[in-house]
């Protein structure tokens, strides 16, 4: 089959397009035909060599797809060969891949292969910070960074579902009226507003009951200061690196009203809580077939051409999802 492979750490020029053998599925996984492949920023994360949870290289990169089942392990029930599934696993880049039967969701034939392939990673991401951590409750207000990516967009639907008003981050105006279109109460050009100053006036001077950070770097003090009572930062990305700045000295400013910062990555929750899982995607898969919830494609890549897929997602300019096609 062919496959994108990761050898060494470093730019887009690590992504090779090669022959590699086809997985064979042990006795609990299920082998998948991939239909299409989503591009997430966790997968410039290992190409770069900082992924938290690195694979041993050489590896091919991607942790959701959607497919057709191509095979099944001797132990596996739930699936037959030639059924609609989605899946998270690493190894998506690529014809073929194998993944555990507890991370494969069965998927309805009005379903869209490439929108089924949208969902695990950004819509489960914001599905279980939103419900599983933040416990949101209606009537809250989140602020979210990256409002106009795959995991923002997935916010915004899922929090308009949960009753909450919705405060966004992006970077250029043309992010900001695509947010918009998505449903954001909210709008802030962080490039060119006063994020606190806005945070302030949006709330009457309450601040977010929850904020969702992808960035971190330099941007905890700024969160501190726009957390409403009993709030909560709930941090699940990179982007700008590591957080900088004494995190004790953070809390003690908001030690008087009682918040805190919450980590959140999506593999605690199908690792540690598979039931947990299931039921989520069960909801989520539901809600894509009702029409409740729709990922935004923005472009549709030939997988030859994944280091094209990272250069666009690096750039700022993706609104909503990339998707590789075998």
């Amino acid at each position: 089959m062919k496959a994108i492979r990761i050898h060494k750490a470093g730019s887009v020029d690590e992504l090779k397009y090669e022959e590699v053998d086809t997985p064979v599925p042990d006795k609990n996984e299920v082998l998948i035909k991939v239909i299409s492949a989503s591009v997430n920023f966790a997968d410039v994360m290992v190409r770069k060599g900082f992924y938290p949870m690195m694979p041993t290289l050489p590896a091919i990169p991607g942790v959701d797809c959607s497919g057709i089942v191509e095979s099944i392990g001797e132990n596996v029930t739930r699936f037959r060969r030639g059924q609609r599934v989605a899946a998270l696993g690493q190894g998506c880049y690529a014809d073929y891949m194998a993944t555990n039967a507890v991370d494969v969701f069965p998927i309805s034939e009005d379903i869209d292969m490439d929108e089924a392939a949208a969902i695990p990673v950004n819509y489960l991401t914001a599905y279980h910070m939103l419900h599983t951590m933040a416990r949101v409750r209606e009537g809250q207000t989140i602020l979210s960074y990256a409002a106009a990516g795959g995991v923002g967009t997935a916010v915004i639907q899922l929090a308009k579902l949960a009753g909450v008003t919705a405060i966004g981050l992006t970077s250029t105006d043309e992010k900001a009226d695509f947010a918009r279109t998505q449903g954001y109460d909210h709008i802030i050009n962080y490039k060119g507003e006063d994020v606190v100053q806005r945070v302030k006036e949006i709330t009457g001077g309450r601040g977010a009951d929850i904020i969702l950070n992808s960035a971190a770097g330099d941007t905890f003090r700024r969160d501190f200061e726009m957390l409403a009572p009993l709030g909560q930062i709930i941090w699940l990305g990179m982007a700008a690196g590591l957080p900088e700045g004494n995190l004790t000295e953070l809390l003690g400013m908001g030690f008087a009203k009682s918040v805190g910062v919450r980590t959140f990555m999506l593999p605690s929750i199908f690792e540690l809580d598979p039931r947990l899982m299931a039921r989520s995607s069960e909801i989520l898969y539901n809600d894509l077939a009702d029409g409740k919830i729709k990922p935004h494609i923005f472009e549709r890549i030939p997988l030859y051409k994944a280091a094209r897929a990272h250069e666009l997602l690096e750039s700022g300019t993706v609104q909503g999802k990339l998707i590789l096609k075998p």
